[in-house]
Parts: C-alpha cells; sequence; structure tokens
C-alpha cells in the first residue's frame, strides 16, 4: 500500500484506532483535535484522548476553534497533505480547508449513509432497534455528512448490545474500513446520498427519562443507548435513579403506566406490558443490583415513578 502524507482530525476515544492504524501505516503531519475542557467537580483543564496520543507520538497538535481564521488554514496549508482523514472532529470543516489536500478530504462516519447523519449515529442507531449500522467513508463537502459514499462496512447490532459497547466495536470497525478504502481507492466511485436522510442529533436530557407509557423494547433499547452513560433515568419520591440494566418480562397488567406491580421492581408500561429493572444507581451513589439496592431503598407496590418527581 502507498504511504501518504496526512493530516488527521479527531477527538474522542473513538478516534484512536484509526489514528493509530494512520501513524503505522502513514505519515501524519499533524492532528487537530477540539482545544482542551474543563472537566470533573474541580474542572481541571484536560486535553481530549485524541490530543494525548499524538503528543506521545511527537506530532504536532492544532486546536483552532473554526477555521474562520486566515492564518489557521494557512497553517495547515502548509503541511501540503495529501488527505486530510477526518473521524469524529467535532468541527464543520469550511471549503477553504476541504481543497487543501491534493487528493481528497475523507470523513469517517458511523453509520451507514444516508441514515443518521450528525452527531450521535452510534447512539441513535442503539435507541432505534437497528438491527444493523456500519462505517461510511465518505468524500468531505460542507454539508454536515452529505458528501458523496465511497465504501460502507456493515455490522450487526446485538439485541443486548450496549451504546458504549458498540461505540468500541466499531472504533476498530472504522479501521477496517479505512485500509480498504485505501487498498482499493483507484477502484471505487462516488455515490451520491440523495435526499432520503435521517439525523442522528445528540441527545436532549428530556430524552433520558424514562417514558413508561412507551413499550418495554423502546424502553430497553433507551436503557442501552445511554449506557455508559449519561444513563436513563425515572424518579421516585423526587429522587433520581439510574438504570443502568433492565429486561423484558413476558407478563401483562392492568396497572397504569409507570406503576410498580411487584416487590422485585417490575413496572408496567405502554400496552399493559412489563420491565424489571435489574441494575440501578442513585444520584451520587454507586452502581447496584436489584438485590442489594432494594436493602436500602424502600419500594411499594401501586406507586407510580416520574409522579411528583
Amino acid at each position: 500500500m502507498q504511504k501518504f502524507n496526512i493530516v488527521f482530525m479527531g477527538t474522542p476515544e473513538f478516534s484512536i484506532p484509526t489514528l493509530d492504524y494512520l501513524i503505522k501505516n502513514h505519515n501524519v503531519l499533524a492532528v487537530y483535535t477540539k482545544e482542551p475542557k474543563p472537566q470533573g467537580r474541580k474542572m481541571v483543564l484536560t486535553k481530549s484522548p485524541i490530543h494525548i496520543m499524538a503528543e506521545q507520538h511527537n506530532i504536532p497538535v492544532f486546536t483552532p476553534k473554526n477555521f474562520k481564521n486566515i492564518e489557521d488554514v494557512e497553517k495547515l496549508k502548509s503541511f501540503n497533505p495529501d488527505f486530510i482523514i477526518v473521524i469524529a472532529y467535532g468541527l464543520i470543516l469550511p471549503k477553504s480547508v476541504l481543497d487543501i489536500p491534493s487528493i481528497d478530504c475523507i470523513n469517517i462516519h458511523a453509520s451507514i449513509l444516508p441514515k443518521y447523519r450528525g452527531a450521535n449515529p452510534i447512539q441513535r442507531a442503539v435507541l432505534m432497534g437497528e438491527k444493523k449500522t456500519g462505517i461510511t467513508i465518505m468524500k468531505m463537502d460542507v454539508g454536515m455528512d452529505t458528501g458523496d459514499m465511497l465504501y460502507k462496512k456493515e455490522i450487526d447490532i446485538d439485541d443486548n448490545i450496549t451504546y458504549g459497547q458498540l461505540e468500541q466495536k466499531m472504533s476498530f470497525l472504522s479501521v477496517e474500513a479505512l485500509d480498504y478504502y485505501f487498498n482499493n481507492m483507484n477502484t471505487l466511485s462516488p455515490i451520491k446520498q440523495g435526499d432520503d436522510f435521517s439525523l442522528a442529533l445528540k441527545l436532549q436530557k428530556d430524552e433520558m427519562l424514562i417514558d413508561f407509557s412507551k413499550e418495554p423494547f423502546q424502553i430497553y433499547n433507551l436503557i442501552r443507548a445511554l449506557m455508559p452513560y449519561p444513563k436513563a433515568f425515572f424518579t421516585h419520591n423526587n429522587n433520581i435513579i439510574k438504570v443502568l440494566e433492565a429486561k423484558i418480562i413476558d407478563e401483562n397488567t392492568s396497572f397504569n403506566n409507570g406503576t410498580i406491580i411487584s416487590k422485585d421492581f417490575k413496572i408496567a408500561c405502554g400496552n399493559g406490558k412489563v420491565i424489571q429493572f435489574i441494575k440501578l444507581q442513585k444520584a451520587g451513589g454507586n452502581p447496584m443490583q436489584l438485590k442489594d439496592f432494594l436493602n436500602g431503598y424502600k419500594i411499594e407496590i401501586g406507586q407510580v415513578l416520574n409522579k411528583n418527581g
């Protein structure tokens, strides 16, 4: 495989396998990532995982807030890259940047485009109960994940997999897809996406509150989609309780939605169906299996969750 001069753009841990692959197989001239952000209770200024990795390999790191400053664009241009490779960077690139590489500006997107354009494609796929997802290698344009598609690599979504587990699998699938692209780039033809697309926007807090009018499989998918963070939750006696694991119960009930129907925390939900919580976490507490949680937390049959909470 031919070695190329690469400028890499990425930010979270999801991007690390791709950067590792590029360092081992190509010449990474520079890394662009989001600027350090305050994190934790003490709000310590923290570099992104990609920032840390690049410094460990003595690769120059740049953290522009955007590319509106002509000096930032000129600096990027000075590297004279063959490719700009982007994966989960977090910034929209203007045409002045897209036109810089001599060959192409490539985005590695974690969905089967045109489905789930946007910032949260993996989480949304789990939330919607999709059976498949994948990685799309695409040419970048000025839109959000609207560029021509070059290659797709699919993966099955297990019914019980969490967002975090699937994200880890897909971070390595990204490497496989990019490697295929580099080895077959001269035979791949760009395919336009068309207008039939869906968006994968960042989940809002009101979406994280469990809606017990929904059926168990929808609640179960929400819990999986929010693990390991930020976690689905409900309120009980004005306490916020996060749900880490649950299971769908093959029972019917006439109780109203959100009602606790048994001492082992079975809950009535949409269409007279039942879900059971099996791993929970109080605000500020540690994750606990149901038996341990109930040893220190009182529930009563007939109480309605999210009521007055």
